[in-house]
């Protein structure tokens, strides 16, 4: 994050975050196992957890993951910036997402404001559905074979890259352009709704 002028200031294993920052404490504290998560099927806590937060000027971020002893589980890293550093650093944010999610062997991932999120919410999470189209979006293979290469290919993004594990998709030049609203409006009617709101019968399984 440091390269990208993102400068971490405290962290902590939960909140607040209010130990000064150093790379050998964020490394510990990003490992660190604590018990695990309640399991729905067993109906239990099982395996290990752990997370952390972090915080620099205009930024914050948080770290969940859970390690079960017998399946694969989503692992999470959330970035939450304020509406100035969005606007001001919107070239290092683009810069910084394509290699996080090529560094961090993402599933999935994306990057929008508030109002954009919220105009595509759907209960639910990325086991059951993909949460939207924004103003940048990553798909991994996996959702890459879902939504079909050439679909992803042939739409109308203003900017498209791929890595070795997906593609990297941008909506328009900035996420607060007027135009956006429309422009996810015609992603959601290209791809297909049930995309999106959990009802398609083929949405694949992440956990496998």
């Amino acid at each position: 994050m440091e390269e990208y002028r993102f400068e971490i200031e405290k962290i902590n294993l939960s909140e607040p975050a209010n130990e000064t920052y150093s790379l050998i404490k964020a490394k510990n504290m990003w490992v660190t196992e604590e018990p695990g998560l309640y399991d729905s099927d067993s109906d239990k806590m099982i395996g290990k957890s752990g997370g952390m937060y972090g915080k620099g000027k205009g930024f914050w971020y948080q770290v969940h993951w859970w390690k079960h002893p017998s399946k694969k589980t989503l692992n999470y890293l959330t970035v939450y910036l304020s509406k100035k550093v969005f606007k001001q650093k919107t070239r290092e944010i683009f810069l910084f997402f394509t290699e996080l999610v090529e560094n961090m062997d993402a599933t999935y991932g994306y990057v929008t404001n508030e109002e954009s999120r919220n105009r595509q919410h759907v209960t639910g999470t990325l086991r059951e559905r993909l949460p939207g189209v924004f103003w940048l979006n990553y798909f991994s293979l996996l959702f890459v074979d879902y939504l079909g290469k050439n679909s992803i290919s042939e739409f109308s993004w203003k900017e498209i890259l791929e890595n070795k594990n997906g593609i990297i998709t941008q909506l328009a030049e900035t996420p607060d352009e007027k135009v956006i609203s429309e422009l996810e409006e015609k992603a959601h009617n290209y791809f297909g709704e049930s995309k999106f709101d959990g009802s398609d019968a083929n949405y694949p399984n992440l956990l496998l």
